[in-house]
């Protein structure tokens, strides 16, 4: 329900959140269409970042990918972050990429190998059941899909982390810009935030 914040054990400016503002012009909610557009600010109101999109998410039968650029508050280019979801009738898994202007290209697959492998024949009956059971209940059911991601580079080392369990996205290294990581998770809040936030996460409010 609060601005997303990446959490470090140490180093400065770790540990602190940033003020997101949706655009007076941006588009409603709309997880179908996919479409984004805020800004990211200090928490002395200082303009941070800019995220706008490039490309609109397709249909699941296209496999068109959603695109965003971060700008910096003069317009210049941070980087650009893409979110793609699995094709309809495909294994696969929901992919985000961050490709920064300068620093290491990111990118990870929602959720490991190992828990889908063991989701999909145990974990899926079981949440159908207790999604049954909740409708009937009129209650939540606080079970669903795995939903960890690691970002990491080429070499295969992480540099951020979305803990699914604990609700917090961890930075483990400093090579990327903290205007386009914050700019990831504000991204990555929006489509995938803490039940107690809402649909729309924080892009709701």
């Amino acid at each position: 329900m609060h601005p997303p914040a990446v959490v470090s054990g140490d180093g400065p400016g770790q540990g602190t959140s940033v003020r997101l503002c949706r655009d007076p012009d941006s588009p409603a909610p709309d997880r179908l269409r996919s479409l984004r557009a805020f800004h990211l600010r200090a928490e002395d109101g200082a303009p941070v970042a800019r995220v706008v999109t490039e490309q609109a998410l397709g249909s699941r039968l296209s496999g068109r990918p959603a695109v965003y650029h971060v700008l910096d508050p003069h317009g210049a280019p941070l980087g650009r972050i893409t979110l793609r979801r699995r094709r309809a009738f495909r294994w696969g898994r929901e992919r985000w990429t961050v490709e920064p202007v300068a620093g290491p290209a990111l990118q990870e697959y929602q959720g490991r190998l190992v828990w889908w492998a063991l989701w999909w024949p145990v974990g899926f009956p079981v949440y159908l059941l207790l999604l049954v059971w909740a409708l009937l209940a009129g209650d939540g059911d606080g079970f669903g899909p795995p939903r960890s991601v690691i970002w990491r580079d080429t070499s295969r080392r992480a540099h951020l982390v979305f803990r699914a369990v604990a609700e917090d996205y961890r930075l483990l290294s400093h090579e990327v810009d903290p205007r386009l990581i914050n700019a990831l998770i504000a991204l990555h809040q929006s489509y995938d935030c803490p039940e107690r936030a809402g649909t729309w996460g924080w892009y709701g409010r």
